[in-house]
């Protein structure tokens, strides 16, 4: 049996670090669950693509982007399958629809802002 590599993170978007959303907004304004039940985003390479790995307050996300400067390119995404209570399982639907769509992103002293025409939000490294 051969042994894969494992995963790594430097050199990547966020390097090895994790983010933890502190405030977001979409089209109907602020989207205060953002605070209180935070999305964590980390950066992983796996088989030669960079994931992103998203901790909604129900599942987690693996979305492989293509990295092009300041833009990341949803390539594909996979959920995990626990099941979520209706109010969570809408979180995740919001995220998922953040991700169906290019994501301009900023890394800027600790700070990650995460933008397109679906939401802005903004993570600080924890």
């Amino acid at each position: 049996m051969t042994q894969q590599p494992e995963p790594f993170c430097q050199g990547g978007p966020l390097g090895c670090s994790t983010f933890t959303s502190v405030r977001g907004s979409d089209a109907t304004g602020d989207v205060a669950w953002l605070g209180t039940q935070p999305l964590r985003i980390s950066s992983t390479h796996v088989n030669g693509a960079w994931t992103l790995l998203v901790k909604t307050p129900c599942n987690v996300l693996n979305v492989e982007v293509s990295v092009q400067e300041d833009v990341w390119a949803t390539r594909s995404m996979a959920a995990s399958a626990m099941g979520c209570r209706e109010l969570e399982g809408s979180y995740e639907a919001w995220t998922v629809k953040l991700f169906e769509q290019p994501v301009q992103w900023n890394l800027d002293d600790g700070m990650l802002t995460l933008s397109n025409p679906h939401a802005t939000i903004e993570f600080k490294e924890s």
